[in-house]
């Protein structure tokens, strides 16, 4: 990509980052669109919002990164592996919407060391949303480990997702 270029790419991708913060959320919602169609490039802004923005900001990120797709997994699983919880749960959302079994790994270990109820849940609704043979079997060990009402948490996190 010349300089030229991916200078015009940046500045389109700052406009569109701006459009995505908006307060117009079908404009938003179009944003993203046109941020997954840029692909690669509107990745480090959009994880920049992530991990700097407030709640509404990151989980407006979440959502561009997961349509931006497999161009977003690596990122995500570094915040999803190491950041704070307000973080992380955006992250483990985007993972879960890209579907990609690169991410189970990763997502097995965040639920079984996350201290976080709420994180555990969503991590468990990601595996299940992944459909992975090894993120189903974790998650069955998980339901085993903490019952019947983790497990309805789980259901209700996966259907509403």
């Amino acid at each position: 990509m010349s300089e030229e270029v991916q200078k015009e790419t940046g500045n389109r991708v700052s406009q569109l980052t701006d459009v995505l913060l908006g307060n117009d959320t079908y404009r938003s919602l179009q944003a993203m669109d046109s941020l997954s169609e840029i692909g690669m490039p509107a990745v480090a802004p959009l994880m920049e919002l992530l991990t700097t923005g407030n709640n509404n900001v990151r989980w407006r990120s979440a959502m561009a990164l997961a349509r931006v797709g497999t161009h977003s997994v690596e990122p995500l699983i570094e915040v999803a592996t190491t950041r704070d919880e307000s973080i992380r749960n955006p992250a483990i959302w985007a993972l879960a919407e890209i579907g990609t079994p690169k991410a189970v790994e990763p997502l097995v270990s965040i639920m079984q060391k996350e201290e976080s109820e709420c994180c555990r849940i969503l991590t468990a609704a990601a595996l299940l949303k992944i459909n992975d043979p090894a993120g189903i079997d974790a998650v069955n060990r998980e339901y085993e480990r903490f019952g019947e009402e983790f497990r309805g948490r789980v259901t209700e996190a996966f259907v509403g997702s």
